[in-house]
């Protein structure tokens, strides 16, 4: 099923107004029907259909290339951590890979004065996905 923006926003409805001191949120809600399907990054790592790792050989500090060989998109969310590699990162902003596609993401060091490879794939902290741990 195709569909546009304009008709997504067509069924979104204003909830009533919440307010504190000088912030003001208004609530939408849609009865739009379409609904976007992604998995997790640590289930695109249990299912390894997502591999994490420096762009090149040399690396560089703030990218990492990201490679989604899964059907479906993967979710990756900012302030995951990642180890491994050259360098441990946290990922600076949310981002959907699409399915079978390779995209380089924003990242920061959390790791300071280790620039050489611990391993060459990252992975999440396993404390990170407790319902994966065995």
């Amino acid at each position: 099923m195709s569909f546009s923006i304009t008709d997504f926003l067509k069924k979104m409805k204003f909830g009533e107004i919440q307010s504190f001191q000088n912030v003001s949120i208004f609530p939408l809600f849609s009865s739009f029907e379409e609904r976007t399907s992604y998995i997790t990054l640590s289930q695109a790592l249990e299912s390894n259909s997502i591999h994490i790792g420096e762009i090149d050989h040399g690396g560089s500090v703030p990218e990492l290339i990201v490679e989604n060989s899964s059907d479906k998109p993967v979710l990756l969310l900012d302030g995951e951590e990642l180890q491994g590699a050259k360098q441990n990162r946290v990922l600076n902003t949310t981002v959907l890979v699409k399915e079978h596609s390779k995209v380089v993401i924003p990242v920061s060091c959390t790791e300071q004065g280790r620039w050489d490879y611990n391993s060459i794939i990252f992975q999440i902290p396993a404390w990170l996905w407790p319902d994966l741990r065995g």
